[in-house]
């Protein structure tokens, strides 16, 4: 399974500093997706970061480097 390490550790870093939440790893797409309270919420896959966010906010992230939609 082929996913940048790198980028997984940090994502497992940055919700370590919520410990009241329920994660769990599990590999699919290709990579590492980290579920909380059952629930699909970011995905590491090849260099790509795939992740969940409030639908509101659709027009200000689709204007950061990088964003690509999920289709």
């Amino acid at each position: 399974m082929a996913y940048d390490t790198l980028l997984a550790d940090r994502v497992r870093k940055y919700l370590a500093e919520f410990p009241k939440l329920e994660i769990e790893e599990k590999e699919m797409f290709r990579g590492i997706t980290f579920m909380i309270n059952d629930k699909m919420c970011v995905s590491v896959s090849g260099e790509n970061l795939m992740c969940r966010f409030d639908p509101s906010l659709q027009s200000e992230i689709a204007e950061r480097k990088g964003f690509i939609p999920m289709i």
